[in-house]
């Protein structure tokens, strides 16, 4: 079974698998925290992409989202000396 998120984006390939890892389980920390689905977070936030209207629960889903992808993002680029990279916290494929 393939884990519920996934980290991409451009400047992937420039992170290791140690740095991927750290930035999936930042991740899984903040949903933990929130007692929150990353995938009904991730749901949540497409639906939002798409500027359809949200629930209340929904809003507070892409919030959680929101610190997920800030944790993964700080995780996995903890030391690295440029701001402007593309990487972000993605659902995780099935399998």
């Amino acid at each position: 079974m393939q884990a519920p998120i996934r980290i991409e984006g451009e400047h992937l390939h420039l992170a290791s698998q140690d740095e991927i890892t750290a930035g999936i389980k930042a991740a899984a920390a903040v949903f933990s925290q929130h007692n929150a689905d990353p995938l009904a977070c991730a749901a949540a936030y497409e639906k939002m992409a798409k500027d359809e209207l949200l629930t209340r629960d929904e809003a507070l889903l892409c919030v959680i989202w929101d610190a997920a992808d800030d944790k993964a993002f700080r995780a996995v680029t903890l030391g690295w000396l440029a701001r402007d990279v593309d990487i972000r916290l993605a659902p995780g494929q099935a399998a």
